[in-house]
């Protein structure tokens, strides 16, 4: 794809005649958010800051929530959303515990700036939000969080927009100046002490100045998973004596009850996973500016982010093995939640026997590779008359590469479902030495705080897992890798001029066009099998010893039962027998007590080609050309705004106008290349090409009324446009399968290894809209005394249209190529008509009415009720909200700062919220929520003299975890648990 901006089309002639008009940019940025609402919260001088935070708040004209650290690389909290969630409405998500992404007043769909323009991060190539963990927060000076639109910011947040602005050179104290810190970080259940450094260093001179940063950290972060291993894989399994269609449905009476009416609810997997996630991060900005000229100032910026990381799993599931195992439940306290519109009672429980046929020592590794540079050049000019401007131009280049790569060391032997290896003598257990042949009684329990998984405390005559004989790698294979590039190019002129005529004070205008780029290819790993009997060779991705890759018997069909040959039948992966370092004990599951077990060390899964050549030589790249795509998105825009004032009202009006043009390269999907591998690994046949256009147009007004000396009235109103994550309109269809199982097998007159499908993902749809929104705010604020501020705001967000998630039936292929039954599909559709309606309560104070030591203390309340419709209705025709929206969070913060000691005790709430929708198998919509949370986190530090600091930091103080349950409260599915982590440090100044 070309890197370059492209000409502009006839039809853009308007910008070009407007480009050459203004011919320089302007000041629009700057200046706006000067004239904007700012709340900020600061490390150093808190009580000094609150004061001049409320000063600039009361005489601003929008509404801007700030965050500023005073000194480079003293940020609030570790990491930037954790930093964020202080705010009012700002709710973050989180990943190993630490905060990655935000939500502004309910919505994820904000967009995020850098120093108020567009930028690539490496972590989130294809969204408009960055994933905030690729980001060292000591590269960043402040941070703006607008709520309302303006027509000089740039379009792209539904719900607002985060500007992270880095420090300026000529910001600096004339001369050399400079920052360092150091600090050593660890986990309540990580053992590693991890570092961070950073310096800074500058020189501010009589006509140029320069400023560089350079950051780098590690962390190794613990965050465990209890119950359902995946939050899409639930079915509603029915006792299907009328033999309906329903591959899933068995024939039996599961619950014992007499009748043949009764459905269970339940996931296919459940696991007691140990999860940690390792990262090394590598941040540095280099920033330049010269004063050319009396009016002319040239400025640039260099910024650089490098992380590499994995998130590794190790862990113990126990699953039906999907095909023909769906009355695995011994429910010991059902409830009936209801009749299923197919007419069975649907039972639900806490407290499960599973009889499992197979039990797993899960190995897993998610290794990034992500590197982003970013380039500013900014030319401004200030003249002696009304008239200033600017010039600026952006270039941004980012990769990605992802790697997955999984190992199924089996404990069991296979038998209970059927799986079996044949090495030309016969078949036999997949897993010789296993347990079995019968299913494995796992208990799992709910009930008490955390999810529980209990395997039979002895089995076979020993204790269950103690004994490495029992364990061999059955299954491995590498999928869902992919290498991603991106390409930014920007070029905006601005200008502004000064007005001196009754309510006019300034116009500002200006127009911008850039161009992004990017291309995703996705891939799995094949190993090449060679036919044992004949000649032939096929690719495999599924490496399966229970599989028989080819009819090596002669009867037309490839099953194991019937005598063929299976891959790898020659050469069993039994633990004792890998290399030396490959297989390590471990009982460290977190607050849960699950036992001691044998496991593959997820860090020799970071490397998927060496892995998996070490088992199964030759391996190669197998494209997933339905998952792969090129994208080129053109932007055009112009906007204009006015401000005006007098001693009752400030206020600003104007519109920003805005043209895209899509170039969506999809991949027509071929024939399959593979054999036992999911039938999106085949042939590219050709492009399918999807041009699209389309236009905004987004007025907005803010108005700020002095109704008294102490209270201001601020009402804003406008138009919002959020980009679309460029994922949702080039990925393709993906379609899962699995071993159909010996009932299946019986009852379709099919071989029981065959893989039949099972769901189905859709990644992109060409088509979609990106999300559209009225917004409308009116706040009131109340400022008591110089330190003092109450407020109250009510905003209303109005969507015309937003992306949802779906779910429909379509006809998938097994792995023969034959369509034998419908499978769910979960994808993305266009939404209309959804809401987000709420208020926010704010307060802060410093005490320094009190008298001696109690005049150094302080505080600050901010509460957000956010109600959202999504249109959705949940299984009992309930309404169910947009995604990932807490009706009501909260922020309380205690801080205490006298004598060069600082202080600062803060506590974050959210709500529940829906975690997503889900579709399981046999029945309607159902909510996967997550219960509500409370992070407890708090700071301190000492000045030892003006250039010495030392300092102390935790977060997570309670060890809180989310809990998610499907539908109903009493039904719980999931459990994350995050670490309680502490940070001691120094940091100097010169």
């Amino acid at each position: 794809m070309k890197h370059n901006l492209s000409p502009f089309k006839r039809s853009r002639v308007s910008f070009a005649v407007m480009a050459a008009v203004l011919s320089v940019g302007a000041y629009a940025e700057d200046a706006g958010v000067q004239a904007e609402q700012v709340e900020v919260i600061e490390v150093r001088g808190i009580r000094a800051s609150t004061e001049r935070s409320l000063n600039t708040k009361r005489f601003a004209d929008g509404v801007v929530d700030s965050i500023t650290a005073e000194d480079i690389g003293k940020l609030p909290d570790i990491t930037i959303a954790d930093s964020l969630q202080r705010v009012p409405g700002i709710q973050i998500r989180r990943s190993a515990g630490e905060g990655s992404t935000i939500n502004v007043r309910g919505m994820p769909q904000v967009t995020t700036l850098l120093n108020g323009e567009q930028f690539l991060s490496a972590g989130s190539i294809t969204k408009v939000q960055p994933d905030f963990t690729d980001i060292p927060s000591s590269l960043v000076g402040s941070m703006n969080v607008m709520k309302s639109p303006t027509a000089d910011t740039l379009a792209g947040g539904i719900s607002g927009t985060v500007d992270l602005l880095t420090r300026k050179p000529f910001d600096l104290e004339e001369g050399f100046s400079g920052a360092a810190l150091a600090e050593a970080s660890t986990g309540s259940y990580s053992e590693e002490t991890d570092p961070k450094f950073m310096v800074s260093a500058g020189y501010n001179g009589d006509r140029f100045a320069v400023l560089a940063t350079l950051s780098y950290d590690e962390a190794n972060l613990a965050n465990y998973r209890y119950g359902s291993t995946d939050d899409g894989w639930a079915y509603a399994p029915f006792e299907n004596h009328e033999e309906v269609s329903c591959w899933f449905c068995p024939k039996q009476d599961m619950n014992g009850d007499g009748d043949s009416d009764d459905a269970e609810f339940t996931y296919v997997s459940y696991g007691i996973m140990n999860r940690f996630t390792e990262r090394e991060r590598l941040g540095a900005t280099v920033s330049f500016q010269a004063q050319l000229s009396d009016n002319w100032t040239f400025s640039s910026d260099v910024f650089y982010t490098d992380m590499d990381d994995a998130d590794r799993h190790k862990g113990i599931t126990a699953d039906n093995a999907w095909g023909g195992h769906w009355h695995w439940q011994d429910q010991h306290d059902p409830i009936n939640r209801g009749v299923l519109d197919n007419g069975h009672n649907l039972y639900t429980a806490q407290d499960i026997t599973l009889n499992s046929p197979r039990v797993v020592s899960h190995s897993e590794s998610h290794t990034n590779q992500r590197e982003s540079t970013n380039f500013n050049f900014e030319l401004e000019f200030k003249g002696d008359g009304n008239f200033s401007g600017k010039a600026r131009f952006i270039t941004a280049d980012a990769e990605r590469s992802h790697t997955e790569n999984v190992a199924q060391g089996y404990l069991t032997n296979g038998l209970a479902h059927g799986l079996r290896r044949n090495d030309g003598t016969g078949p036999i257990a997949a897993n010789p030495g296993g347990y079995g042949p019968n299913p494995i009684p796992m208990r799992l329990n709910f009930k008490g705080k955390h999810p529980s998984l209990t395997g039979p405390s002895e089995l076979q005559g020993e204790v269950f897992g103690s004994n490495i004989n029992r364990y061999a790698i059955v299954s491995t294979y590498s999928e869902n890798n992919y290498d991603e590039e991106a390409s930014l190019d920007v070029l905006r002129l601005d200008g502004e001029y000064q007005f001196d005529y009754k309510h006019l004070e300034k116009m500002s205008f200006g127009v911008r066009v850039g161009q992004r780029d990017v291309t995703r290819d996705q891939f799995v790993l094949l190993a090449p099998f060679s036919n044992p009997v004949g000649e032939g060779s096929v690719n495999v991705m599924w490496k399966d010893q229970g599989l028989a890759a080819f009819d090596t018997n002669g009867d037309g069909e490839v099953s194991v039962v019937d005598g063929d040959i299976t891959m790898g039948a020659n050469t069993p992966f039994n633990f004792t027998g890998l290399p030396e370092g490959w297989v390590e004990k471990n009982s460290d599951f977190g607050p849960v007590n699950l036992g001691e077990y044998y496991f593959v060390d997820p860090r020799q899964l970071d490397d998927p080609f060496a892995f998996q050549n070490a088992l199964y030589p030759g391996n190669i790249r197998g494209g997933v050309p339905g998952s792969s795509y090129k994208i080129e998105e053109q932007t055009q825009s112009v906007y204009w705004r006015a401000d005006l004032s007098n001693d009752f009202y400030r206020a600003n009006v104007g519109f920003q106008y805005i043209e895209t043009d899509l170039d969506i390269v999809q991949n027509e999907v071929g024939d399959s290349i593979c054999t036992n591998c999911p039938g999106e690994v085949a042939k590219d046949v050709g492009d399918i090409v999807t041009a699209r256009s389309y236009s905004d147009f987004l007025p907005s007004v803010n108005v700020a009324f002095n109704l008294r000396d102490d209270v201001i009235l601020r009402t804003s109103w406008g138009k919002t446009m959020t980009r679309l994550d460029l994922k949702s309109l080039g990925g393709g269809l993906t379609i899962s399968r699995a071993r159909a199982g010996d009932e299946l097998a019986a009852s379709e007159g099919i071989s029981p290894d065959l893989l039949i499908a099972t769901n189905a993902t859709m990644q992109g749809n060409p088509d979609l809209e990106p999300w559209r929104a009225e917004n409308t705010d009116v706040t009131l604020e109340w400022y008591f005394s110089p330190s003092a501020l109450v407020s109250v705001a009510l905003f209303n967000i109005d969507l015309e249209s937003f992306i949802e998630s779906a779910q429909w039936q379509i006809a998938a292929e097994d792995g023969d190529g034959v369509v034998r039954r419908n499978v769910t599909v979960n994808g993305q559709i266009n939404g209309q008509g959804g809401t987000m309606e709420g208020a926010e309560f704010s307060y802060q104070q410093a005490f320094d009415f009190l008298p001696g030591f109690w005049s150094g203390f302080g505080a600050a309340f901010n509460y957000t009720y956010s109600e959202s419709e999504s249109g959705k209705e949940g299984f009992g025709g309930e309404p169910l909200p947009l995604e990932d929206n807490s009706k009501e969070s909260g922020n309380a913060v205690l801080w205490y700062e006298q004598y060069g000691f600082q202080f600062r005790l803060a506590a974050n709430y959210r709500s529940k919220r829906l975690h997503t929708v889900s579709t399981p198998g046999g029945m309607g919509n159902i909510g996967v929520w997550t219960e509500p949370t409370t992070y407890i986190d708090m700071s301190a530090s000492y000045d030892i003299n003006d250039n010495l600091t030392v300092y102390m930091s935790g977060s997570n103080l309670t060890e809180e975890y989310e809990s998610q349950y499907a539908q109903w409260k009493d039904n719980r599915m999931a459990q994350n648990i995050y670490e309680r982590r502490f940070t001691l440090g120094v940091r100097g100044r010169w």
